[in-house]
């Protein structure tokens, strides 16, 4: 009896799907790190997906209708160009941080940004929580 209790378990165990992501204080501390925190409303989105692969390339360009805290001096009204790697994840079975969303055309949102001096543009500072509201600690 005790081995079919054992055996059972083990069944649901396997069988379940791996959901797992990085705690809601991580995306917290990323957050509260982020160079840059920023209201944006999207102008364009460019969206190449990569063959044989999950992942694409987005452009995201954008005019800047707020500003929380820049350390590099970003004002209202300024235009952006965030770019950055979106990960479409499997769906089922998937452990690991959230992807990167895929912004919108006239969307706005909150941004938490850095910039990068490589390509001159500006990079997700908080990973999968970089175009959402301050992450509430519980």
């Amino acid at each position: 009896m005790k081995r079919m209790a054992v055996l059972a378990w083990l069944v649901v165990v396997c069988v379940t799907p791996l959901v797992a992501e990085i705690a809601p204080v991580e995306y917290q501390k990323m957050q509260s790190g982020a160079p840059d925190h920023v209201e944006i409303s999207v102008e364009r989105v460019k969206v190449r997906w990569v063959l044989f692969t999950r992942t694409s390339n987005v452009t995201v360009h954008a005019k800047v209708t707020d500003v929380y805290s820049s350390l590099s001096n970003l004002s209202i009204g300024d235009s952006i160009t965030i770019t950055y790697e979106h990960y479409k994840s499997p769906s089922r079975g998937w452990t690991g941080p959230r992807a990167i969303p895929i912004l919108k055309k006239r969307e706005i949102t909150e941004a938490f940004l850095a910039f990068d001096t490589e390509t001159n543009t500006y990079v997700p500072a908080a990973r999968g929580a970089s175009f959402e509201p301050l992450v509430p600690i519980r």
